[in-house]
This record gives structure tokens, sequence and C-alpha cells, in this order.
């Protein structure tokens, strides 16, 4: 294989468009959106992204619909509920996290759900499902098939033992259609609120779709590519945790097998070090390559943003040092509950904590940090408070405030 050197400016800005954060490029292999307003944006920037993070914490806005919104500020809610509960061209599972996906994916899935039942992704899960017997599959998957799409609550109260009161129970009910919902057999119908509302997969996921077979080989083929063209260039273990979707053997095997569709190339880092050789594919490298426009305003990204999914690599090649602390004790906070990063162009330029205050009607500014050589001139402050009324205005506040 041949070997490329990719500088840092032009790695980033490929990652950052790649992330569809730029303006789309005309020869790009990846699904572009037609428009910021067409109906369908949310449901091909969720093809182009592969998937978005779906997070219960909502300091802000839920994860997926900030993802959506830093790349279109016309994005609005209800984009998503639609296709997640009328089109049915997108659907929710797991990738290394909860996630919503492309239905058009499905097919592959299934093979990741045979995966889950094994506890393969996730080992840690087989503990948690650990209380659910056959006999409690049987209940929710005859109440469902009876009665149609039901909440865990609708079937029973019943809390699962996980031998430590210390631990916050589950229902049993919840746990089993949980469980059925990994592995293919149940399909998220809608929410209601926040919690999902379960049916049968042939109800929800389109025969097209659900039908459509798959070789397992296929399956392994079609996760190393499109991952990698997400990742735009990466290790074998990057390529990995990206779906985490296959082992590292399929991984190793797959990288031999494909050699000749692939090309080695070395990045330069921030701090002007040099990858280790990365994985590319041939034919994606004169796009990713190419210097992408980086886009002109200020974007605030969400925590879990596919661009800094991964922190390790956010370090290496833009430099920046981010953790989430919402975990962390207040006291010991570096920066605050809910930070997020600051884009313009391709460099990320700082941070901002923030919080939506319903009862106030406000968006409150806790904290805000640029990154060392960042000046903070008059037009920046005014793009930086675009963004936060824009934001304010997505959540439904109507002003920023600042208490930094």
């Amino acid at each position: 294989m041949s070997r490329q050197k990719i500088s840092n400016r032009e790695f980033r800005q490929a990652l950052v468009s790649i992330s569809g954060l730029s303006p789309p490029d005309k020869k790009d292999p990846l699904p572009v959106p037609k428009t910021q307003t067409n109906s369908t944006w949310a449901r091909d920037m969720i093809r182009r992204l592969g998937f978005v993070q779906v997070d219960p914490v909502s300091a802000v806005e839920r994860a997926h619909h900030l993802i959506l919104f830093s790349r279109n500020s016309n994005y609005r809610q209800s984009d998503l509920e639609r296709h997640l509960e009328e089109d049915r061209s997108i659907f929710e599972n797991w990738t290394h996290d909860a996630a919503i996906l492309p239905t058009s994916f499905y097919p592959y899935w299934k093979h990741y759900f045979l995966r889950v039942a094994n506890f393969e992704p996730h080992p840690s899960y087989r503990r948690y499902f650990a209380p659910v017997k056959d006999s409690d599959i049987r209940k929710v998957m005859r109440a469902i098939k009876e009665k149609g799409p039901l909440k865990p609550k609708d079937v029973s109260s019943e809390k699962a033992d996980f031998g430590d009161p210390q631990f916050p129970a589950p229902s049993i009910s919840k746990l089993a259609m949980e469980l059925m919902w990994r592995t293919g057999k149940l399909a998220v119908s809608e929410r209601s609120g926040r919690q999902k509302v379960y049916d049968l997969t042939e109800r929800v996921i389109p025969k097209e779709f659900r039908e459509k077979k798959v070789s397992r080989a296929e399956y392994i083929d079609w996760v190393c590519r499109e991952s990698l063209m997400r990742l735009g260039a990466a290790n074998q273990n990057q390529i990995l945790h990206f779906f985490d979707a296959l082992s590292k053997e399929d991984i190793q095997f797959w990288c031999k097998k494909n050699a000749k569709d692939l090309e080695e190339v070395e990045v330069e880092y921030s701090d002007g070090s040099t990858s280790a050789p990365l994985l590319a594919l041939s034919q994606g490298l004169p796009t990713w390559k190419t210097t992408q426009t980086p886009p002109t305003d200020l974007k605030l990204l969400a925590p879990f943003d596919p661009l800094i999914h991964d922190r390790k690599r956010t370090l290496r090649v833009f430099g920046f040092d981010y953790a989430m602390e919402i975990y962390v004790p207040p006291k010991k906070r570096k920066y605050g509950y809910y930070v997020l990063p600051i884009l313009e162009g391709a460099t990320l330029t700082g941070r901002i904590d923030v919080k939506v205050e319903k009862k106030k009607n406000t968006l409150d500014v806790l904290g805000l940090w640029w990154e060392k050589g960042i000046k903070t001139t008059k037009a920046r402050e005014k793009r930086l408070q675009r963004a936060l009324e824009q934001l304010a205005a997505f959540t439904g506040v109507e002003e920023v405030a600042d208490r930094s």
C-alpha cells in the first residue's frame, strides 16, 4: 500500500466536512441533504452521519436534536419525530450507545441483533438483563401482540431484583421489552414524552428492509466501509468502535482481505507529531483530502457530536481536551455540567456551559472559556451571541442570560 501524508489543517477540514458541518461537496461519496429546508433533511443528515446518539440528559436539549440543529438552524424537533413515527425512514436501536439510524441500515442490523443476543457488543448488560425470565418475555410479547403498542408500565410495574438495594431497579416489563428491542423482536413505535412505546417489529419496520437478506460477509464489509467513510482515516481500533458492531478479529480479517481497496496515510497531529499509519478507502481519498470550505458561522456542538465523540482523537487532531463532567461533583469540575464545544471553521476555539431554565424562559450562560491563543474580538462575540440566540429559540426560551 502507498502512503500519503495529510496535514493537520487538511485533516481537520476533512473531518468537519465529513461530519456534515461544512457546505456539501458535489463529489462527496456520502449522501448529501439537498437543502436545509427540505422536509427530508433530517433523514438525509442521519444517513450521512451513520447515526445520531440518543442521551437522556436535557440540560439544554436532547443530544440527537442538538446534533442535528448544529448542522441546520432550520431543523425542528418535529422533523425527527415525523421520520421516526410516520414514514419510518429512521429507527431507534444501539451502536456504541443508544442511537437513531437510517432504516436502510436495518437489513445489516439483523446481524447486530444476533451479537446482542450473545451480549458480544456490551458484555456488562448480561448482568443487567439477568432478572428477565422466558416467562417474562412471553408475557410482554403476548400483551403487545394482542393490544398493540405499549409502554412497560402498561404490562406490569413489578420491579426487578438486582440484589443491590442501592441500584435503581427498573420493572421486569421494561427489562423484557428492552431486551426484545435490542435483539430485534420489538421496535420503538413512538415516544410518549421520554418513554419508549414498543411494538412488534413487523408493525414498525417496513417489509422491504425487514425481509431483505444480507450475508455475514456482506455485513462485515458494509460495517467496515461505512465506518471508514465517516472516519476519513483510522486505525483498526477506531473502525471497531465507530458502530461497535464487529469483533476485533472481524476487523483484522477484513483489512487483510481488502488491502487492495485501502491506502495507508499519515496524519499530522495538532502538536506537529505524525500518526502511525492509518487506513483510508482509496476511492474516498480525493474527496476528503481536497481542501473543503469550512463553515463560516460559529457552531455550538453537542457533547455527543460525532466530530468529537472520540475524545482521544479530538485531542490529537484538534488539540482540544474535552470531557463531560456530568458525573463529576460540582466542586471538582474544571468547567461545568453541560459544556458545549465551540467550532469556528475547522478549529475548536472554546467551550461554553449553558442551561435552559424553562421557568425563567432563559438560556443561562454559566461559563465561557476560550482556548489558549484565541482572541475575544467583537466579531467573535457577535457570532457567539447569534449562536446562543438561535439555540435559545430552538429550545423554546426567549432570552439569553449571562450568569458567568
